[in-house]
């Protein structure tokens, strides 16, 4: 319980310790390139057959993905902040998933953390600007 607690406040702390505010147009038009994940405080290289996944985020809420090798265009974004939230939704927008931006360096890195359902536990992906 204990680790928990730490754990959570790490988390926090992580994300309010930014020094600027993100703006949207901050995320916009840059491909952001899958580095690494970090789980339970390890931090693990990604697979090799998603070594070319990435997200672009685009000026008009749509957001282009390539995921295991396979492109996904016609997606949706909205980029919520209060709280620096991004949120990702499907083409059909029945599908979505909140993701928290711990830590964003301009052009440089963002890390997004996610809550996995399968595994319920925090996710964060680290992207670099490419």
């Amino acid at each position: 319980m204990k680790k928990i607690i730490l754990f959570f406040l790490f988390v926090f702390s992580v994300s309010f310790s930014q020094n600027s505010k993100i703006t949207e147009n901050d995320l916009v038009n840059v491909k952001w390139k899958m580095k690494r994940y970090i789980t339970d405080g390890l931090n693990i290289p990604i697979e090799r057959s998603r070594r070319k996944d990435y997200q672009i985020f685009m000026p008009n809420n749509k957001r282009e993905e390539m995921q295991f090798g396979k492109k996904y265009e016609n997606l949706n974004w909205e980029y919520l902040p209060f709280g620096e939230f991004i949120m990702m939704y499907s083409e059909k927008k029945d599908i979505y998933i909140p993701a928290r931006i711990t830590e964003f360096k301009k052009n440089e890195e963002l890390r997004l953390t996610i809550f996995d359902i399968n595994s319920s536990k925090l996710i964060t992906i680290i992207y670099e600007a490419n």
